[in-house]
């Protein structure tokens, strides 16, 4: 269907549907640069349901293709979105500002689909599956933070840890990560406070001024945001995690499960078998670069 004969937002002379989906300049930029890293001239087709069914099709056999359709969808109508507010508004974005309104939509809509709960959703329509619930994926940050997410991998036996941390924008890129292979500790939670206070060392380091720092260590969590009385063993170091966050513009602390702080773990695995300190900017192993695509459901693995 043709709507006009001017792009709102690139101005070539064509606004099909397929043009602002797929064919557009900035439609393209939107859809490599997002976490599904799609070549919209891949899916062009005759017309949109053409297009649709190609990408459709892509996606038999993915894992967790419901919900990176999901997502398709989302992303398709937050580019009609910008170009209603392009044409009727004046008001032009960037991609990558498209992008962060486009995940945010997502993480709205699957919040308030988990607060109906399975029985809501049964009324009328399928649930979501269990692995598209925001509290079991990581998630991505807002746009200008950095999310840092810590590990530790501790043995009772020897008393030596190896702690972990990735930082992550809010396109799931990595900007850093690295951790400690030779920590001497007493218990796996002060192994998990010290991987912290590396981690806030490491936004320090690298200028990280707006971070979200990530633990699936409940208990630790909760000591540093003072919901519970802090371990006298653990003072030390929570006080020096005080600190540190002072040293940046914003620093929240937040509780993640297990399957939301992946990455981080295999990076405290990593640095406890090496048994030495490793940084790595941007440019990570081939076990993270997995870890962090599927993380963001990128096709694409090492």
């Amino acid at each position: 269907m043709r709507v006009d004969n001017v792009c709102g937002v690139c101005n070539a002379v064509d606004e099909t549907e397929n043009h602002i989906f797929f064919r557009c300049r900035f439609s393209h930029i939107f859809w490599f640069c997002s976490p599904l890293h799609l070549n919209s001239h891949e899916l062009e087709g005759f017309d949109f349901l053409d297009s649709w069914g190609k990408f459709h099709e892509g996606m038999k056999g993915k894992e967790n293709a419901e919900e990176i359709c999901q997502e398709f969808a989302f992303g398709l109508w937050r580019l009609w979105k910008n170009r209603n507010d392009a044409v009727f508004k004046g008001l032009y974005r960037q991609p990558l500002d498209v992008m962060d309104l486009w995940w945010k939509n997502i993480i709205e809509f699957r919040e308030a689909s988990t607060s109906l709960g399975d029985d809501a959703w049964n009324m009328d329509v399928t649930p979501l599956s269990a692995t598209a619930r925001p509290s079991l994926h990581w998630q991505r940050p807002r746009y200008g933070t950095i999310k840092i997410n810590t590990d530790a991998a501790w043995c009772k036996v020897t008393l030596r840890a190896g702690v972990g941390w990735v930082g992550r924008d809010f396109a799931g890129v990595l900007q850093a990560a690295g951790g400690m292979g030779t920590v001497r500790c007493l218990s796996a939670a002060a192994a998990e406070a010290i991987a912290i206070r590396n981690a806030l060392k490491a936004c320090i380091t690298h200028r990280f001024n707006h971070v979200v720092i990530e633990s699936d260590a409940k208990l630790i969590i909760q000591m540093i945001r003072k919901e519970v009385t802090v371990d006298c063993n653990l003072d030390c170091v929570i006080g020096d995690i005080e600190i540190l966050a002072q040293m940046l513009t914003s620093a929240t602390f937040a509780f993640v499960p297990r399957e939301s702080n992946h990455a981080a773990h295999l990076v405290a695995k990593h640095v406890f078998k090496e048994g030495r300190d490793i940084i790595w900017d941007c440019i990570g192993p081939e076990f993270l670069f997995n870890a962090l695509a599927k993380d963001v459901n990128l096709l694409i693995r090492l």
